[in-house]
């Protein structure tokens, strides 16, 4: 009886184990986990924008700013906004403490997610082409282009790898870099009005209320 018993519940162990490989919860030992690549990872993000952006219930007016909370929070997935933040700034990151960086990243985050999801809704959902990809000691750059009725947009996306993921660092919209734009605009603020000009031109661009500003 004990045999049978002992028989039984390893077949039930098994089928469970099975079950959970089946389901994607386990992987069996010796079996590597391989991430997506940097245009696979891209092309899963612009399917779940696609997904947001044309969700007949998230089209209504009353649900707008939901749904551009859930573009933020999809887009801001695949973003590295610290990455980001240090290449706008370049040596004035050097410079700057924990706390300033944390300030910084914080609300460039707001600035670049409120750009990000305007540009997104202005493109009206149309699909991205992916043409090319290019692999360089942990970065990327992944080539692609946008085709409206109208227009069509080249796009390189550059990525950096960061624990097993692509996220994104600059974006080059027919040859103008989104992040050499801002170092520029940053680079000229603090030459007239220091680094304190950056910050409250982000405040501004954030659309913050006076008290936080003051905060």
């Amino acid at each position: 009886m004990e045999r049978n018993g002992g028989s039984g519940r390893r077949k039930r162990w098994l089928r469970w184990h099975m079950g959970l490989l089946a389901a994607g919860l386990l992987l069996p030992f010796g079996v590597p986990v391989f991430a997506e690549g940097p245009t696979d990872s891209l092309r899963t993000t612009s399917q779940r924008v696609l997904q947001v952006l044309h969700d007949e219930d998230l089209q209504k007016p009353e649900r707008a700013q939901e749904r551009r909370q859930q573009l933020v929070s999809v887009i801001g997935e695949r973003l590295s906004y610290e990455e980001m933040s240090k290449r706008s700034l370049g040596d004035q990151w050097a410079r700057m403490t924990t706390a300033q960086r944390q300030e910084f990243i914080d609300l460039f985050q707001m600035v670049l997610a409120k750009k990000y999801v305007s540009k997104i809704e202005g493109f009206g959902g149309q699909p991205i082409q992916y043409l090319s990809e290019r692999l360089s000691q942990g970065c990327a750059e992944v080539r692609a282009k946008i085709i409206s009725a109208k227009n069509e947009f080249q796009l390189d996306f550059r990525l950096v790898e960061r624990a097993g993921k692509w996220l994104i660092y600059d974006v080059v919209a027919d040859g103008v870099s989104l992040i050499s734009s801002y170092r520029g605009q940053f680079s000229r603020l603090m030459q007239s009005a220091a680094y304190d000009g950056v910050l409250e031109r982000l405040r501004e661009n954030a659309d913050l209320p006076m008290q936080a500003r003051a905060d």
